[in-house]
């Protein structure tokens, strides 16, 4: 007969388990992991795409680190990524549907003229004409159009100055490199008929050549592009917020994104 095994020593029945994520770690995961969505699905360019993700969890550190600082409550935090996610998930499907491409063509029907806008920013921010103005300054003239036409999508309910100005710099980032891939995809008609927009052959090709885009901006320059695309959708003057000197601390925050 087999004797029994008698194992003696003490043994924790029940236990309490830490949660390993926080409602904010939560929160910025859910937030990192809807820009890396879309930066495989809207970004064909490897470095843009290593420099958007960058920049994205260089902001969720930051809420992080605001937290931690005290600055702002973990639900602040849990708010502005929860926000930050929607915005980012609002720009993928708004430029991967058929109404994408129909509201830029709509809008560039009823905006002003690219060189009359261009030169409207130019005059605003360095009283000069846009032909006359060094790559920083067009730089600078590139974000103003961008900020002016998408500033109302880029506002939060809360967070600090830095969040603030970093939520809305992805906000923008987001739509320009949406935008742009739908409207200079490498294969333009394949890639309209992917995104659900059906358009004629060159259709969309067309769109950027009538803008003078490649002249413009060269290739690979999606925010120079963008700007192009944006100033003939604007139907307004300029406002004077739009190149205050308030616009330095995005402008600074813009040199992280490495996307020009």
């Amino acid at each position: 007969m087999t004797e029994p095994y008698i194992v003696t020593g003490s043994y924790v029945v029940q236990r309490e388990h830490a949660l390993q994520d926080s409602p904010l770690d939560r929160a910025l995961e859910l937030m990192e992991g809807s820009a890396l969505r879309f930066s495989l699905d809207a970004i064909s360019d490897e470095k843009i795409r290593s420099s958007y993700t960058k920049n994205i969890k260089r902001m969720s550190q930051q809420v992080r680190d605001d937290v931690k600082a005290g600055k702002i409550t973990a639900q602040e935090g849990v708010t502005f990524s929860h926000e930050m996610r929607n915005k980012i998930m609002m720009e993928h499907r708004k430029f991967t549907s058929a109404q994408g491409l129909a509201i830029v063509q709509r809008k560039k029907k009823e905006g002003k003229g690219l060189k009359t806008l261009l030169d409207i920013y130019s005059e605003n921010l360095f009283q000069k004409g846009y032909d006359s103005l060094s790559e920083v300054e067009k730089n600078k003239v590139h974000y103003a159009i961008l900020e002016s036409s998408g500033r109302d999508n880029a506002k939060f309910t809360t967070g600090t100055k830095k969040m603030l100005i970093m939520g809305k710099l992805g906000v923008l980032v987001t739509a320009a490199l949406a935008t742009y891939q739908i409207l200079n995809a490498d294969n333009k008609p394949k890639e309209a008929a992917r995104q659900g927009i059906i358009v004629g052959a060159g259709a969309v090709g067309g769109i950027l050549a009538g803008m003078g885009v490649s002249a413009l901006c060269g290739p690979g320059a999606p925010i120079c592009a963008l700007a192009v695309v944006l100033a003939g959708t604007i139907a307004g003057g300029v406002a004077g917020e739009a190149v205050a000197s308030s616009l330095d601390e995005e402008l600074e925050e813009l040199t992280h994104w490495d996307i020009f």
